[in-house]
Formats: structure tokens, C-alpha cells, sequence
């Protein structure tokens, strides 16, 4: 019995510590201070589509009437995956009704969104290219504090932003996410401050082109495979917790799910084909930012279960009572994020994903169908 209760705390230990050290970043992160642009220099808006003709010209829209960026200085490049809604003509369409600079890319045949990123990218005319979503919107001065940020210092070669969740309603799924976000950007900020992040929002991601090299076809995470490409060719990528954006979160348990398992799979698929980066060639982010989410990713999910399985059995041993009240406990606080948000409620459910999604990581998942559809 000694035995099991030193392997249950050994195998305990491992998530705690590596959590331990996030939250002891969190804690002692300060918030960036944004910075402005003297010059507003031309960028490429870069666009990925498929179906998205419920929030296609809402996007555009925001482009010219919510964003404080010039408009003549915006050049939109819709990358259409074959759609068979009305996405094209309706992107077209906005072009001339709001007056923006534009051009749709159309592919023969849908391949997904990193082969789309990098048409987007490839076509742009600027040495600015940022990349979104067509289900999001800008925040005002999202652009500015972006590129002013990109611009900032001759080695960072992407910059993202933070995402803000947009709530139709309050729900269990949708109560997870933000409790998740409240700390996901602080994260993020500390590894941008050591050297480099690459844990992305694709929907806001500023690049100088000389950085970027085009990302794997077929497998990882377009803005995670884009990041750890611009790293490799000598530049960091920082988030930027001043450039905001807004997203609306499903309240529909069964697609976040799916939405949540797909975009964790492509994550953990990016980071295990790049396993190569943990080495002193990448500075901090080699020896430490890198190694440290590949332990969260892969090792965590992995021993944070197994451990609540070892206490479980060895509660049970000491009396069946205690093992039986430790895993309704454990239940208990699984489903509390639906009483009421919580972060430990939310750090389980995370793990729950990162641990399914080992899973599913080696499907084909770079096509995939998207959450339902709504205007922010």
C-alpha cells in the first residue's frame, strides 16, 4: 500500500508542478503597455472561407466602419475553399458596398485552411500580412496595437491577439471558455516575454512576409504552424494582449466539443512534428517555453488522470467510503462550471480535451466542418 500512495503522489506531482510554474507566471505577469503607430504602412487582410455566408460581409463590414486602420491602406484577399453557399459572390459584393480594396482567391477543390493561409499570404502585394477568421471582428485599434507592436523590434516576426468571448448566453460550455480565457493571454504573454509563443489566436495574427515560409498542408494547426515556421527562421512571435478581437462561443455543448477537440488535435500535432525545437538552437523558447507545452500538452492530461485513478484505488483500499466520496467529489467539481464558472471546473475539462484529443491527433482533421455561424 506505502508503494501505491508513493506512485500516486509521484505521478500527482507532475501536473502540479508544471501547473505551478504558469501560475506562478500569471501571477507575476504585468500587463504590456500598448504602443502606437507614427505610420500606418499598407497590409494584406487575409481571409480563409468556406460556407461563411451568414457573417462574410459582417466581416468586411467591420474592416471599413469599426476598425480605426485607414481603409486605403487595406487590401482584403477573400481564399474561398470551394464554397457552396453564397460566400464568394456576397464577398465581392461587399467590396463595392463598403468601398474596400479587395480580390477572392478561388481553390479548384477544397484542401483547408493552412493551404488557404498560404495561397493568402503568397498573393500579398505588402510586407504587413495579417491573418483572420470570417466569424470574428476587430476590436477599433486592434490593427494599430498589433502591427505597432510587429514593428516594434527588428526580430519579431508575428504578433497575435486576444480573444474576447462573445456569450449568446450564459451556459456550462460558454462559462468554461471564458473561466479558460481569463487566463490563457497571461500565459502566452509570459513565454512572448521570455522569447516566443506559439500558442496563436488565428484570428488576429500580424506578419512581416520576409518571416513567414509557407506551413504543412496536411497536418498541425495553421496559426501554431505558422509560429513555430517564423521561429525557425530566426524570428519570436509575441502575443499581444492589446490587440482585441471578438468571437462568439457556441453555447452548444456537442459542437464545442468538437470545435475544442479539433483545435486541441491540430495543436498537439503541431507540437509533436516540431519536436526537434526543444534544443539550445531556439534560446528560451528551445530550452524552456517549448519544452514546458509539450509537457502541458502530452504528459499532464495524461498523469493528471492516471493519478485520479491511483487515489481512487488507493482511497478505496483504506476504506471503500473514502474512494467512493473522492470520486464524487471529483464529479462534483467537474460539473460546478455549470452552477457557476470556475477555473478548477474549467482546468479538468481541459485536460479531458487535451486527453481525447491524443486520440483523435493522427485523423485527418486540416478539413473540417465548422461550428454554426453568427454575427458578432
Amino acid at each position: 500500500m506505502l508503494s501505491m500512495i508513493i506512485l500516486a503522489l509521484a505521478i500527482s506531482l507532475i501536473p502540479v508542478i508544471i501547473y505551478l510554474i504558469y501560475v506562478l507566471a500569471v501571477l507575476f505577469t504585468d500587463d504590456t503597455v500598448a504602443l502606437e503607430l507614427d505610420k500606418y504602412p499598407d497590409i494584406s487582410v487575409v481571409i480563409p472561407t468556406y460556407n461563411e455566408s451568414e457573417v462574410i460581409e459582417h466581416r468586411i463590414k467591420n474592416l471599413v466602419d469599426d476598425v480605426s486602420y485607414p481603409t486605403n491602406n487595406i487590401h482584403v484577399i477573400v481564399v474561398d475553399d470551394g464554397s457552396s453557399d453564397s460566400t464568394v459572390e456576397l464577398a465581392k459584393t461587399a467590396f463595392n458596398k463598403y468601398g474596400i480594396s479587395g480580390e477572392v482567391i478561388l481553390k479548384e477543390q477544397r484542401s483547408g485552411t493552412n493551404v488557404s493561409v498560404n495561397l493568402g499570404v503568397e498573393s500579398a502585394n505588402t510586407d504587413i500580412v495579417i491573418t483572420t477568421d470570417a466569424d470574428v471582428v476587430f476590436e477599433d485599434n486592434a490593427l494599430e496595437r498589433a502591427i505597432a507592436r510587429l514593428l516594434s523590434e527588428d526580430d519579431i516576426g508575428a504578433v497575435c491577439g486576444e480573444l474576447q468571448p462573445v456569450l449568446k448566453k450564459m451556459s456550462f460550455t460558454t462559462g468554461s471558455e471564458k473561466a479558460y480565457r481569463s487566463v490563457y493571454g497571461k500565459m502566452c504573454t509570459w513565454e512572448s516575454g521570455l522569447h516566443s509563443t506559439y500558442c496563436f489566436n488565428g484570428p488576429l495574427i500580424a506578419l512581416k512576409k520576409e518571416a513567414f515560409t509557407p506551413i504543412p498542408e496536411n497536418h498541425g494547426a495553421s496559426d501554431a504552424g505558422m509560429a513555430l515556421r517564423i521561429i525557425r527562421n530566426g524570428f519570436r512571435t509575441v502575443y499581444e494582449p492589446q490587440a482585441k478581437f471578438y468571437e462568439y462561443i457556441t453555447s452548444d455543448l456537442k459542437q464545442q466539443r468538437r470545435q475544442k477537440i479539433r483545435r486541441a488535435a491540430r495543436l498537439l500535432e503541431a507540437t509533436l512534428y516540431n519536436k526537434d525545437m526543444f534544443s539550445r538552437k531556439y534560446g528560451k523558447f528551445g530550452i524552456l517555453v517549448y519544452p514546458l507545452r509539450f509537457a502541458m500538452f502530452f504528459i499532464v492530461p495524461t498523469t493528471f488522470f492516471a493519478s485520479v485513478m491511483l487515489w481512487s484505488y488507493v482511497l478505496s483500499q483504506i476504506q471503500v467510503i473514502y474512494g467512493t466520496l473522492f470520486v464524487l467529489l471529483f464529479f462534483f467539481v467537474l460539473i460546478s462550471g455549470k452552477i457557476r464558472p470556475n477555473l478548477l471546473s474549467s482546468f479538468i475539462w481541459h485536460q479531458l480535451y487535451l486527453f481525447v484529443s491524443l486520440l483523435h491527433m493522427f485523423k485527418d482533421k486540416h478539413i473540417w466542418k465548422a461550428v454554426e455561424r453568427e454575427k458578432v
